[in-house]
């Protein structure tokens, strides 16, 4: 269970003086958490991939995560500047021994790695990119895939929110 953050007071302002009132254990602790609860069904659903299409829900769930995680990098840049990277490779690092070194590993972090710079070049401020990347691999007409990047840029806006209100 994620716990509340302590009000900020002078003492535990974050400043370039002063270091971060949450360990990076509990930050890593409160991303671990919020990544195996949350659901990406809402997700699937707009990109019209039903509970019956095992092999492209499997993609995309792939593909979400790997988001998901890159969302949380750059919330941690903006929330802890200077330490969210460090937070960021330690969590990677984790993760990588605890999901045995294996081929599916590899290509999840480097599918996270991946995300993270496209996000890195407009941070927070325009996820239509990373939409289109989505939306690539779906078969829609030009209508429809226009539609369904607007719908997946905000559904990737209100995810990042969701992350960034949760961070610490």
């Amino acid at each position: 269970m994620a716990t509340t953050a302590p009000p900020m007071t002078p003492e535990t302002e974050r400043t370039p003086g002063n270091a971060l009132p949450y360990s990076s254990d509990e930050v890593i602790g409160n991303f671990e958490a919020l990544l195996a609860s949350f659901d990406f069904t809402p997700d699937l659903d707009a990109m019209g991939i039903g509970k019956m299409q095992l092999f492209r829900r499997r993609r995309a769930l792939f593909e979400l995560r790997a988001l998901f995680v890159a969302l949380w990098r750059i919330a941690l840049d903006k929330s802890l500047p200077g330490e969210g990277e460090l937070v960021f490779e330690m969590f990677l690092s984790r993760y990588e021994d605890r999901h045995r070194k294996g081929k599916q590993t590899r290509q999840t972090l480097e599918r996270v790695r991946q995300y993270v710079d496209l996000l890195l070049v407009k941070r927070d401020t325009d996820f239509t990119e990373v939409a289109s990347h989505l939306v690539s691999f779906l078969t829609l007409g030009e209508a429809e895939a226009k539609a369904l990047r607007l719908r997946l840029t905000l559904h990737i806006r209100s995810t990042y929110n969701l992350i960034f209100a949760k961070l610490l």
